[in-house]
This record gives C-alpha cells, structure tokens and sequence, in this order.
C-alpha cells in the first residue's frame, strides 16, 4: 500500500504536466499562426507591362473602366489638406499621402538636390527615387522650388515606397518626352477644323488628355477656360484629345462647357505616341514642334505657361 500511493502521485503529477504542457502548446500554435496569417497580409504589387531590353518597366495605364476617380491624378495637388510636419511624413502612409499632395509635384520645374543638398540632374534624381530607397522632400532657395532626396526609414509603411516608386516612374517616363519632337498629327476637332503642323506652326500648342468619365478631368475645365481666356491674344492654340467617340462628346459639352477645340476617339494616340499613363495630361509643345513639358493637373500647367509665357 505504501508503495501504491507514491505511485499513484505521480501519475497524477505526470496527467496534470502533460494537460498544461498540451494546453500551453496548442496556444503557442494559435499565435504562431495568427503571426504566419498576419504576415502574409501584403499589398499586391503593381502591374507592369512587358517592355523590350531598351525599354523600362513602368507602371501600366489605366483604361477609363477601371481607372479609380482619387487615382485619376496621382500628383494633383490637394485643396484644403492638412499640413503635416517633415519629422511626421513618415509615421505613416496618411501622413505621407497629405504631405505630397500638399507639397510634391516631380512633373513641375524643380531644382533636384541629393541627400546631402548638392543639386544634381533631374533625370538621375527620379532614377533614384524610383529605387524605392528615397523619398522627397521639400524646400525653397531664393523664391525657387527645390526636392530633396531623403533616406526612407526601415519602420516605414511598404506602401510610402510603393507610392513613391509609382509616381516617380510616371514622372521620369514624361521627363524622358521632353526635348523630342511631338508624334506627328493630323486632327479634325468636333465642328470640323483641323489642327496640324502647319496649323500650329510659330505657335505654342497646350494639349490636354481626357476623357469623360475621368471625374477630375472635367472638374479642370473652369480652370483651363481661364487659360484660354488669359491667353487669347497671345500665339498659343489649346487643343483636347479624348477617348470617346464624337456623338458622345458632343452630347456631354453641351451641359459642360470647354473651351478647348476637342479632338475625339485619340486613345491609341495618347497611349501610343505620347505614352500618357494617367489621366488628366497635359503637354506644352514649343513652336517648333518640341515638347517642353508633360505635367498632370492643372495648377502644374498654370505655373508652368506663366514661367514660359512671363506672365
């Protein structure tokens, strides 16, 4: 009987160890498979299109379908958006988003600055943005827009680099048009005139790439008629090419008014000869045919006709 007892404790002793061992156990499991699930929780990467060897992978255009209405225009600048600290971009992807609306336009005229504020060609500068490994930030020397790059830190959000290096591709693709002579043209706007070479010739043409279903498209007409107003009597011609078919264009400017001469069903042109990857864009093309700037939304446009035209 003595020997019963000791014995029987310790089997009790052993049962109870292996209950809490197996019970401790299968929490451990639970954790380690919510951490795998979190994990696991990952942005999907952005689509490309094949290029050839000579050519770069760039984020690929959006159709007028499946195009988000807040995508439309990557680098608009907000309206109203509150102003966020540099030390605070970081902290988190919202944060980030403010920030550049706010503040970063790479498709305007900049001086670009390396990470030690030394000014460096503009063209290596979205190169490496497009790294992922910087973000810009930025200042002002002497009246004059300046982005510097800065080191993105290890805690921050995957999406801020995402972000960046989307936007960074758009721009340096556009930043690549300038200086190269505009595809050649031959269009017939809605009443039957037609815009060329000749037509345009000695003049600044201001080209605007739409459609009628991109929301802010239509929200920059006020804007771009002030424009036209502004430059009526200067040797300028301001001309829109859009997706859609000509009755339906004509149907949706009779309750829209645009004072852009409208040149429709020009998708394959816009993609193809003018590599447009989002929408709205607008061109400013020097009297000699050559594309002097590719920018995104119409307060780039503004400043960039007035640095141009001097008024």
């Amino acid at each position: 009987m003595r020997d019963i007892i000791p014995t029987l404790l310790s089997i009790g002793v052993g049962f109870a160890i292996s209950f809490f061992g197996l019970d401790f156990y299968s929490d451990s499991l639970k954790n380690e498979n919510k951490i795998i699930a979190q994990s696991n929780e990952v942005t999907a990467p952005i689509e490309t299109v094949e290029t050839s060897s000579k050519e770069e992978v760039l984020p690929k255009p959006v159709s007028e379908n499946d195009m988000p209405k807040e995508a439309m225009t990557a680098e608009e600048p907000s309206t109203g958006a509150t102003s966020i600290e540099v030390e605070d971009i970081q902290k988190s992807f919202d944060n980030w988003e403010a920030y550049t609306k706010e503040n970063i336009d790479l498709m305007a005229t900049f001086t670009p600055l390396d990470n030690e504020g030394t000014a460096m060609e503009k063209g290596i500068f979205l190169t490496l943005l497009r790294t992922g490994a910087y973000i810009p930030i930025k200042s002002e020397k002497d009246g004059k827009l300046q982005y510097q790059l800065t080191n993105i830190d290890e805690s921050a959000d995957e999406k801020i680099k995402k972000s960046i290096v989307s936007k960074a591709s758009i721009a340096h693709q556009y930043f690549k048009m300038e200086g190269k002579k505009l595809p050649n043209y031959n269009f017939v706007d809605l009443k039957g005139k037609a815009h060329n070479k000749a037509d345009t010739k000695g003049k600044l043409l201001v080209l605007k790439c739409w459609f009628i279903t991109c929301k802010v498209c239509v929200e920059e007409f006020p804007e771009l008629n002030e424009l036209v107003d502004k430059y009526k009597d200067d040797k300028i011609e301001f001309v829109s090419l859009a997706f859609d078919k000509k009755n339906e264009l004509v149907e949706f400017l009779e309750t829209k008014e645009f004072k852009y001469p409208t040149i429709p069903e020009q998708k394959d042109y816009m993609a193809k000869k003018l590599k447009v990857k989002q929408y709205p864009t607008h061109l400013i093309v020097d009297a000699n045919g050559v594309i002097i700037k590719m920018v995104s939304n119409v307060k780039t446009l503004t400043s960039e006709l007035k640095r141009i035209m001097g008024k």
